[in-house]
């Protein structure tokens, strides 16, 4: 089997929608109050968390293999643009 990239935002995306049907799971059976206010914004914020990991990781990941190309052939393989 192929091992594949973590996909950071969906993991974060993954453990909020967990999380958020065990809380009011365990609302629903203990009758404990959940305040709605505060489901969406917790919501974004994790999500907005998962996709800046996801871009550090894939920065660093990009960074290393510049690295890894530069040290092997010899020469210098930096683009001269950083958005290319």
């Amino acid at each position: 089997m192929r091992q594949h990239e973590t996909d950071y935002l969906s993991l974060a995306a993954g453990l909020v929608f967990t999380i958020l049907g065990v809380l009011l799971a365990i609302s629903a059976a203990t009758g404990w109050q959940i305040d709605g206010r505060w489901i969406a914004p917790t919501v974004l914020i994790a999500l907005g968390a998962g996709g800046v990991a996801a871009s550090l990781a894939a920065s660093r990941r990009q960074q290393r293999e510049l690295e890894t190309v530069a040290t092997t052939d010899g020469t210098d393989n930096w683009p001269t643009d950083p958005f290319a």
